[in-house]
């Protein structure tokens, strides 16, 4: 995994549109509801948690990667994900 940085781009779901019910009865989330943010500060104790400016709100965050699973759109030098 690349280390996280200042300026970065990252998503993560905050919700999803609707569910579905398929007849086996298995309810599963479809569609997610992406919230978008840049990196300002990333922790030097757990590089995988950073504050963020979310984009839609303006608002500080603090996340973890792996926890809140947000992932990297784009890196600051350009490089974009997938």
């Amino acid at each position: 995994m690349e280390p996280l940085s200042i300026g970065d781009l990252v998503r993560w779901i905050v919700d999803y549109k609707f569910f579905e019910a398929p007849p086996d009865g298995l309810v599963l989330p479809s569609d997610p509801i992406w919230a978008y943010g840049i990196i300002i500060e990333v922790s030097e104790i757990d590089p995988m948690s950073v504050v963020l400016v979310r984009l839609d709100t303006k608002t500080y965050q603090i996340l973890h990667m792996i926890h809140d699973g947000f992932e990297i759109v784009s890196k600051i030098s350009g490089e974009e994900n997938g």
